[in-house]
């Protein structure tokens, strides 16, 4: 079935637009097309109705692409932004893209249309996901605010003295007494705290002499007492009424348990968004570093024969630790979501029977393991090896809740999570899931711990025990694979970890076996390195030199466009980093692909804020290799994909 898309084509030729039109059909697309070639045409159509793109001319008799541009930004609309010209040159289109518009070409070359409007249209729906992510957060704070400043539960009447004199059936349900057990008491013996009364008594007697009295309106949150002894909060506040010639007051009290639990989520999720930006930016600069030391350690310990025993011990320390933080590197980017993925449709109940007897040997023969995985259970989409980390990590936990030996349960079912769920746990989604529970019958856990629980290098262990990370690496992962993570602990009654992934109707993929070989191959290609790092370019050129790989190099994605035009000879192979200031390198390979068709493409990255999927580099078949890397890894990837058989 052909795949609607509504675009506002902004040219001046109707030949020109029956081509665009023309190519979009024979892509697969039904195209809702309408041309202007004026300002106003464009704005009434921008106002009349919603638009998935913008395809422009880049210069018409009344109109031009920067002017368009210009209009659309004062409309406040994000929209992917093509320009498709006959004339643009280089320069011209770098400024173009550099004052907004996502991407140009060339008319005589409408073969790259399709895939600049694919790429353009998955990075406009994940911009509009974060705006979705941001809006929900205001309504969130919005509902919090609401709550705030709702109608008030009930009222007290008092006298001037603070004597109850009125009591409602509304404030009966929250105190539990009876308006005979209320009418005579004085309120700040009653009521309010012990660190409020003085303050309250001296705030009456102020208003009853000047009229001013800065306690009357303030908020004051207090416990009240359930009839079944079960505290729960409210907040009281005073306001003044004349009667006559005399005061009286009412105290009005709010149940304020809803507004309490929506500030805690709200908090919550808060401090894990902030933490996780903070994980997720400190894990990208070490990253870039640590493929620098451990490319360099690598390097000298691999070409340079006159090193001496303790320099050659020395490196392999310096290795073996750029090693370990790559790995604790890896856990921060899981727990902050930026982590590259390659999610499959996967059998939960084939990953934890796999893993059954692995488990068996950690968690030692003082606990008992038990499965009970339901039958015909639903299918999820997520990277098998993070999914498996996740399992580890959670029996790991139940195995240190338990020193003197337990059970550990792993369970899955099926299970469908409806808007009052939803509504009580922030961050899940409603619809069909996937249940894993990993259950112990551990030590448990007070709410101050389960508050930090996922939490960076928060744990409950000795110094020198771990590192923190194991949970918060679960969070991370389960949130990225669009997932949600609940807990149930109490002291001495155990813990129950909960992960629901949302269930799809997709197959099973089937696994692949790489065979990987110890020998680093040798090549004489030429190579096309981009990368905006001076250090790791430099390491990489030194990498592909060596190994005998002709090199070009650009800082960025705007120098390599220029290299290519300049560069006579053949180039098997562009190496580029995917997130770089201008022009991505997912924009870069699409702009040489029909410059030079049969070159292939290796896309380096160590982080994505889920820009690596909507720039495509976890399309199947395209190649990638995660930072940081070692020699080794860059050599025999680079001779994987130029043996790869083309399917251009």
């Amino acid at each position: 079935m052909a795949k609607p898309l509504r675009v506002l084509n902004i040219e001046d030729s109707e030949d020109d637009a029956a081509l665009v039109v023309r190519q979009l059909r024979q892509s697969g697309y039904d195209p809702k097309v309408k041309r202007v070639c004026t300002p106003g045409a464009m704005n009434a159509a921008l106002r009349e109705q919603t638009w998935d793109l913008v395809i422009t001319d880049w210069s018409m008799p009344q109109f031009s692409a920067p002017a368009a541009l210009e209009l659309l930004k004062s409309m406040e609309l994000d929209l992917p932004f093509i320009i498709v010209s006959g004339t643009i040159g280089e320069d011209i289109a770098v400024a173009a893209m550099k004052a907004g518009a996502h991407d140009y070409l060339m008319k005589n070359n409408l073969a790259r249309l399709i895939p600049a409007i694919e790429r353009e249209l998955q990075e406009a729906a994940g911009r509009q996901e974060r705006k979705r992510a941001v809006e929900a957060l205001r309504q969130s704070e919005a509902r919090l605010r609401a709550v705030l400043d709702s109608a008030l539960d009930a009222f007290v009447g008092m006298d001037a003295h603070g004597i109850i004199t009125d009591w409602n059936p509304r404030s009966e349900a929250i105190f539990g007494w009876s308006r005979a057990e209320a009418v005579g008491r004085n309120l700040a013996e009653t009521i309010i705290p012990p660190q409020y009364r003085e303050a309250y008594r001296r705030g009456l007697q102020q208003f009853l002499a000047t009229g001013e009295g800065p306690v009357l309106n303030r908020r004051i949150e207090i416990a009240a007492l359930r009839r079944d002894g079960k505290e729960f909060p409210v907040e009281l506040s005073v306001c003044p009424l004349k009667v006559g010639a005399s005061y009286r007051f009412t105290a009005f009290i709010a149940d304020i348990t809803e507004r309490k639990r929506l500030e805690a989520q709200l908090r919550q999720a808060q401090k894990m968004e902030a933490v996780g930006q903070l994980a997720g930016g400190i894990a990208h600069d070490f990253n870039n570093l640590l493929t620098i030391v451990k490319g360099h350690s690598d390097l000298l310990l691999t070409d340079d024969p006159t090193l001496s025993q303790d320099q050659r011990e020395s490196l392999e320390q310096i290795a073996q630790a750029g090693k370990r933080a790559a790995s604790l590197t890896a856990q921060l980017l899981a727990f902050s979501r930026r982590q590259i993925l390659q999610p499959k449709v996967l059998d939960l109940n084939a990953v934890v029977t796999n893993m059954k007897q692995m488990l068996g040997r950690p968690i030692g023969e003082t606990i008992k393991l038990v499965t009970t995985l339901t039958p015909s259970l639903g299918h999820v989409t997520a990277d098998p090896g993070q999914l498996e980390q996740v399992l580890l990590n959670l029996v790991a936990n139940a195995r240190d809740a338990m020193p003197q030996g337990g059970t550990l349960t792993i369970a899955t079912d099926n299970v469908d999570l409806d808007e009052s769920y939803v509504r009580q746990h922030a961050g899940a989604r409603p619809g069909p899931h996937v249940r894993l529970a990993v259950s112990d019958t551990g030590t448990g856990m007070d709410k101050e711990t389960l508050s930090h629980l996922f939490e960076p290098f928060f744990t409950t262990k000795e110094l020198g025990k771990g590192t923190g990370l194991g949970l918060s690496t679960v969070y991370g992962i389960v949130k990225q694979s669009a997932g949600y993570i609940s807990v149930e602990s109490e002291p001495g009654r155990g813990t129950t970890f909960t992960v629901y992934l949302p269930r799809v109707t997709d197959e099973v993929e089937a696994a692949e076996f790489v065979h990987a070989t110890a020998e680093v191959p040798l090549g004489s290609e030429t190579v096309l390195l981009v990368e905006d790092e001076e250090m790791i370019r430099a390491l990489a050129r030194r990498i592909l030199q060596t190994h005998g790989y002709n090199l070009l190099e650009a800082q960025d994605g705007f120098q390599a466009l220029r290299l290519c035009q300049e560069y006579t000879g053949v180039i098997h192979l562009m190496v580029t980093d995917v997130l770089m200031p201008g022009m991505s390198g997912r924009a870069v390979a699409d702009h040489l692909s029909s410059v030079r068709p049969s070159m292939k493409v290796l896309y380096l990255s160590g982080y994505t804020d889920n820009s690596i999927v909507y720039h495509g580099v976890m399309d199947a078949g395209t190649a990638f290799l995660p930072k940081p890397f070692t020699p080794a890894d860059l050599a025999r990837k680079v001779r994987e994909v130029l043996d790869r058989k083309s399917t251009k």
